[in-house]
């Protein structure tokens, strides 16, 4: 009886276990298909010996043009609907107006229309959860809020050249200021949906902002010009050395992006006349590599953003 009794035990014991080791057979499919389906593509502006193009990256560095015929496309951002909006030179009469800038809006069909003129080349741009476009006039120091519509208001102003505009997972928006010689010192600030503003960070004199982007940890990061990506940890007291190094390249970061997994792409400008330019990939521990050579491919890269995730399926 207390063999019996033993080998119950043991057969149910087997039992429990091969029910465990098939759950855990079907989570790790259902992790293989959800990170599957997390891939996300990255869209590229630049330009190859055709002139100005829109790339797309996949997830393995395959690359297709998905726009072309541009004169320099600047900086890039992507709705959740999946509409592409980029800065470019604005093009009148077949001819390219000197110093004015365009929001061009490329849909999922491939529709290219102009979404907003009239601005300075260098803006930049970011778009909310509610789908507005929210444009950073570089030379006139001013935050525009477009809705889909077109429609224009102005949401902030007196900055001096504002870069990098990004939203948190609240709402609020941040940019960087550049600073204007021994006169202004640069900083970071905060805007709330209302508009109101607090400055978050001050910027040490040499630096040259270019860019901001978040971590899915709330950890603020902004490329800078010298060639150094900085980490805020906004959680932490004000003051001008409130940051940490977290990686460089080895020019100049100009644009930034995380992707779903927690890697970071930099674009690196290359120096004066654009060698060295690439998009580096960086791992949460900040190891980098090289994603894409803008020199071996015979291109140039300038800025990043990811498309929106597809839908999950289990």
């Amino acid at each position: 009886m207390k063999t019996k009794l033993i080998e119950t035990e043991c057969q149910s014991t087997i039992g429990v276990v091969s029910q465990l080791f098939n759950r855990l057979a079907c989570l790790g499919a259902v992790i293989l298909i959800c990170t599957t389906a997390s891939a996300q593509n990255l869209f590229v502006s630049g330009t190859d010996a055709k002139g100005g193009e829109i790339f797309r990256f996949t997830p393995t560095g395959s690359t297709t043009i998905i726009a072309t015929g541009l004169v320099d496309p600047w900086d890039v951002a992507v709705d959740s609907a999946g509409n592409l909006f980029f800065v470019d030179y604005e093009v009148l009469n077949g001819a390219e107006t000197l110093g004015n800038a365009a929001i061009y809006k490329l849909t999922q069909s491939g529709t290219l229309t102009i979404f907003a003129s009239r601005l300075s080349y260098h803006s930049a741009l970011a778009v909310d959860n509610a789908g507005n476009v929210f444009v950073a006039d570089y030379d006139g120091g001013i935050i525009y809020k477009y809705k889909a519509n077109g429609s224009r208001t102005t949401f902030a102003s007196g900055l001096y050249h504002p870069v990098g505009p990004v939203f948190d997972s609240t709402g609020n928006l941040f940019v960087a200021d550049n600073n204007i010689g021994n006169l202004h010192q640069g900083s970071i600030y905060q805007y709330n949906p209302s508009g109101s503003r607090t400055t978050v960070a001050v910027l040490n004199p040499g630096d040259g902002p270019a860019d901001l982007a978040f971590d899915s940890m709330g950890n603020l990061f902004m490329a800078d010009l010298g060639g150094n990506i900085y980490m805020y940890d906004l959680g932490g007291v004000l003051r001008r050395q409130g940051r940490t190094t977290f990686g460089s390249v080895p020019q100049s970061a100009q644009s930034l992006i995380f992707d779903n997994a927690g890697n970071l792409f930099v674009v690196d400008a290359g120096d004066s006349n654009q060698k060295g330019n690439a998009i580096y990939k960086l791992t949460q521990q900040g190891a980098r590599t090289t994603f894409a050579s803008g020199n071996a491919l015979h291109e140039t890269f300038s800025h990043v953003a990811f498309g929106p995730l597809p839908p999950v399926s289990y």
